[in-house]
């Protein structure tokens, strides 16, 4: 006789094996209109002082070598066109999240102070990541952050982000804060992290991406 806790399992494995074996177009890029629940604005800051290289140098390093910067056994990069580095617009990225959730982006955009990053749909979330080198009014002093705009891409994802991914994405992203860091010569002499939940309306990304000006 089946026991009644195999039955209840039987769905929930059978939305996993789902997710696993993902969507029909893995790389069709996404945007949150693409994901399940909540718009959700995550932002991760670190401020620096001393820094010796220029935030432009500082932006290029971080785009070319982010798998790197990165802690593999988290986040594990490498290029799906080519070998990375180098990294530049329009380049794919293949990623392993946790050593078993398949993720790939696309750097959409680029410029002298960073670059964004665009999930496909071969992806546990649904939107952008930008990376950014924010300099101050005095030599050395700069602020980096990552800051994304997304919803989960399914419920499973949207549950897994619940009960402990969040915490790996915090953790995944103050690595990386902390290696480009030490590229730029600086010390972080503050930093910080938000999360911001919105519910999905026309134009949100557009209302909430822009980040906070940074004085002395």
């Amino acid at each position: 006789m089946v026991r009644p806790l195999a039955l209840l399992a039987l769905p929930a494995l059978a939305l996993a094996a789902l997710v696993l074996r993902g969507p029909s177009e893995p790389l069709r890029p996404s945007t949150p209109a693409d994901g399940v629940g909540p718009l959700t604005r995550r932002r991760y800051w670190a401020e620096l002082e001393g820094a010796t290289r220029s935030p432009q140098d500082i932006a290029a390093d971080w785009r070319n070598r982010l798998p790197q910067h990165a802690p593999k056994a988290l986040a594990w990069f490498r290029g799906l066109d080519h070998a990375a580095p180098p990294i530049a617009q329009g380049d794919r990225l293949w990623i392993l999240l946790l050593g078993l959730r398949r993720a790939r982006v696309v750097i959409e955009h680029v410029d002298d102070l960073g670059f964004r990053a665009r999930t496909l749909r071969l992806h546990p979330d649904a939107g952008t990541s930008e990376f950014r080198v924010l300099p101050g009014h005095r030599a050395g002093h700069l602020v980096l952050q990552v800051e994304s705009v997304m919803r989960t891409n399914s419920r499973f994802d949207r549950i897994a982000y619940v009960l402990g991914v969040h915490a790996a994405q915090r953790i995944t992203w103050e690595r990386v804060l902390n290696s480009v860091a030490a590229y730029s010569g600086g010390k972080i002499v503050n930093r910080g992290h938000e999360t911001v939940e919105l519910p999905m309306l026309p134009q949100v990304p557009e209302l909430v991406a822009h980040s906070p000006a940074y004085g002395d």
